[in-house]
């Protein structure tokens, strides 16, 4: 199980790398840090998951966010 999360992590870095490599020669900066953030989280997340480690859940989080948002446009 270790060896594909480390094929995992190794291949997604190469990937990140190179498309972010691609879009700042493209001089899309924000575009290249935005999808650099999510590919990290994404890997992360995918590492985790992979070794079999229990996430927390986001529903929680999410719901707290936006219950009060839909509270307010149902009044």
């Amino acid at each position: 199980m270790t060896v594909y999360t480390a094929m995992y992590a190794i291949l997604g870095a190469i990937w990140t790398i190179a498309r972010m490599r691609s879009l700042l020669a493209a001089q899309k900066n924000k575009e290249a840090a935005v999808y650099g953030g999510t590919m990290l989280l994404a890997l992360v997340t995918g590492s985790l998951l992979l070794l079999d480690v229990k996430l927390p859940s986001f529903i929680l989080p999410v719901q707290r966010l936006l219950e009060p948002i839909g509270q307010f446009l149902l009044q």
